[in-house]
């Protein structure tokens, strides 16, 4: 195997949050998406249920190819196109991979040093996160151990901080249009979710393949209710107000002040948030650089990680030079397309063309 070293599920459930949950620390955009805003949170509920069915395709892949990642089973099932299949959904992931990084640039460079290269942000970020690459999945493994805590009880901390200030009226009124625009929105999150690549390229590396399903539902779970609880928070202090805001989560932490001793603690959002992103990029350059070289059948992926990380910094520079075209490509319905057609259609196809062909092993 191109990759010797595994993880537990323990790990990947860590690797799998983290990857999610950083997006909701800064830009929230199904606040944008919905109307009323205020039902937001109920479409991160339902985000839950939605997800576990729309990624079923991958997970019964998973089961039908244990020992192989999406990138190695995709020619196994579709033959002589397989490989451009694969080489497609790569495309896709590295796309979305530079759009994370773009959103990191403009995060970094508009809330806290404006007059600094973006360039700047983006080569530190990747340098590091190409050295955490390098040292394979166990070292990530074992990162997202000693990190995601520290994320986890972070977040927790700062919405418990912000209870005083939030009020409960603002959630209400409850479903005012009907349950069709939260099914909307939970539908918009879930077709967000490129993340869930990450699972169908890492379970081959699970030290314990029983434990697929613990995974596949718990990772989704704990994403479900930290989007719950951020939303709610933000919800219950700015009320619809939260859809003009470019960082709402950000805005409402400004607002933290107990007994005029503790505020400004947006510098320790601001670490977390950094920790948060240094472990989802990392996690995103080992799974390019992986899959490149199953995709080329090289022996090791060490001599792609350089050239990977000129073109994810030259990407995240081209597909979002500014915050509002990153918003104006994620809000349209091109980019709702665009990311069903990779994450779900594509692996629905792929098992139906696997049970029609009888690929694969049928698990019980």
């Amino acid at each position: 195997m191109l990759e010797p070293g595994q993880i537990t599920s323990k790990q990947l459930i860590r690797l799998l949050v983290c990857s999610r949950i950083v997006i909701a620390l800064t830009y929230f955009p199904v606040l944008k998406e919905m109307s009323p805003s205020q039902d937001a949170w109920l479409a991160c509920i339902l985000y839950f249920p939605l997800q576990i069915i729309m990624a079923a395709p991958l997970y019964l892949l998973a089961k039908r190819f244990p020992q192989q990642t999406i990138i190695q089973y995709i020619p196994a099932i579709a033959g002589k196109g397989g490989k451009i299949a694969g080489a497609l959904l790569l495309g896709y992931f590295i796309h979305q991979s530079a759009m994370s990084l773009a959103l990191f640039n403009l995060f970094i460079t508009g809330v806290t040093m404006p007059e600094t290269p973006i360039l700047f942000f983006s080569s530190s970020l990747l340098l590091a996160c190409a050295y955490a690459a390098r040292q394979g999945i166990e070292v990530l493994g074992r990162l997202s151990e000693l990190l995601l805590p520290i994320i986890l009880i972070a977040i927790t901390t700062i919405i418990l901080l912000l209870t005083k200030d939030m009020h409960f009226k603002l959630l209400q009124p409850v479903l005012e249009k009907g349950i069709l625009p939260v099914m909307g929105g939970s539908l918009f999150l879930v077709s967000r979710t490129y993340e869930v690549i990450e699972f169908a390229m890492l379970l081959p590396y699970l030290n314990q393949p029983a434990k697929t399903k613990t995974v596949y539902l718990t990772s989704f779970f704990i994403i479900a209710f930290f989007l719950t609880m951020i939303s709610m928070s933000i919800i219950a202090i700015l009320g619809t107000g939260a859809a003009t805001r470019t960082f709402p989560f950000l805005y409402t932490i400004r607002l933290v002040s107990v007994g005029n001793f503790i505020e400004r603690i947006e510098s320790i959002h601001l670490a977390v948030w950094i920790l948060a992103a240094f472990l989802k990029m990392s996690l995103q350059y080992y799974i390019i650089i992986l899959g490149l070289s199953q995709l080329f059948n090289l022996k090791s992926y060490k001599s792609l990680i350089l050239p990977t990380g000129s073109i994810l910094v030259s990407l995240s520079l081209l597909v979002a030079p500014s915050l509002v075209e990153l918003q104006s490509f994620a809000s349209s319905m091109e980019s709702h397309l665009y990311n069903i057609v990779f994450v779900y259609s594509l692996p629905f196809l792929l098992l139906l063309l696997a049970v029609i062909r009888k690929k694969g092993v049928r698990s019980p």
